[in-house]
């Protein structure tokens, strides 16, 4: 069994000046669960050099349950872009935008977004990944192979209680293990044929931290500083630091963090694709973490029904007569 030392990266995230200098162009992030925290998202987009005019920042979902959510949708009305190729906020859905009595039902945002970097694919979601939608995902997304980004919203009875595609939105103790009996997740033979790279909340990080190991997939990595995971035999990320405020296994952070999709992108160029725990220890920061402030910033009125009458383009997935997941 490895050590902790040795699953650990203690990485300074101020190198966000030379990121933009490395890709004047913009950068494409993935942020982790907000649960109403406009304030620390406000002070996270500050930290990384937010430019509306050029970024994409893609969101897990839970922007319900904690917090303030309804300033935080009036926040990122602001920003909102219903058409993924256009720089701004790209929202997808998470369990508390469907299962928990949300002040904001979010019923036209998409489950799933696939943006199609220039090495990987990445499949963003809120809570993991199940094989047979990952397959018929990869099906479509085959058919345009010049498309960048495309869009999946799943019927509510494809993800509910036992449903086949429930662990896209609410993960199961053990789903994070190739060897779990639980595990759904696509073999990493078929992840790294794929180019994949799964990026997902859901799970605070702190249910991972057990005692004298680490329990996200086989053969992972954490940023201490930012409370991020990544597992290579899951090809994954889980940016879920808990700003909620979950108190497991002794743990006492909440935060929100980002990942910046350009550094991990450019790491696989060197070998086969994919991502290894060797190739990310020895690149520059790509995560991006941000604690939880209880101070509030004053933002503009914002408008939330550009956000709740949006119309992004998705293809919405059901089950055919076999349970098996289709386009419907």
């Amino acid at each position: 069994m490895k050590s902790i030392e040795e699953h650990t990266i203690r990485n300074n995230d101020d190198n966000i000046v030379h990121l933009r200098k490395k890709y004047p162009n913009g950068l494409h992030f993935v942020v982790g669960d907000l649960h109403g925290e406009v304030t620390t998202l406000i002070l996270l987009m500050e930290k990384i050099r937010f430019n509306p005019e050029t970024d994409h920042v893609f969101f897990v979902g839970d922007y319900n349950a904690g917090g303030d959510p309804i300033s935080l949708i009036r926040y990122m009305s602001e920003y909102y872009q219903a058409d993924y190729n256009k720089p701004g906020f790209h929202m997808i859905r998470g369990n508390h935008e469907r299962e928990l009595w949300p002040v904001y039902y979010l019923e036209n945002l998409p489950d799933i977004i696939v943006y199609r970097g220039t090495n990987l694919n990445y499949y963003i979601v809120h809570a993991g990944m199940v094989s047979s939608a990952f397959n018929l995902i990869n099906s479509d997304i085959d058919k345009e192979p010049d498309k960048k980004n495309f869009a999946y919203r799943l019927e509510n009875h494809t993800c509910c209680f036992d449903a086949p595609l429930r662990q896209l939105v609410w993960s199961l103790r053990g789903l994070y293990s190739q060897h779990s009996r639980w595990h759904v997740w696509p073999t990493e033979e078929v992840l790294k044929e794929r180019r994949a790279c799964v990026v997902h909340g859901h799970t605070p990080y702190c249910y991972f931290k057990k005692n004298d190991r680490y329990t996200y997939g086989d053969n992972n990595l954490y940023w201490e500083k930012q409370h991020v995971w990544f597992s290579e035999d899951l090809q994954s990320f889980n940016i879920d630091s808990n700003v909620k405020g979950k108190y497991v296994n002794g743990e006492l952070y909440r935060g929100l963090s980002c990942l910046c999709i350009e550094v991990y992108d450019e790491l696989a160029s060197a070998e086969d694709g994919s991502l290894t725990v060797l190739k990310i220890r020895n690149a520059e920061n790509g995560i991006f973490g941000q604690e939880l402030s209880k101070s509030r910033i004053e933002i503009s009125e914002g408008n939330p029904d550009i956000i709740l009458n949006a119309t992004p383009k998705m293809k919405t997935i059901t089950l055919d007569g076999e349970g098996k997941p289709c386009f419907l």
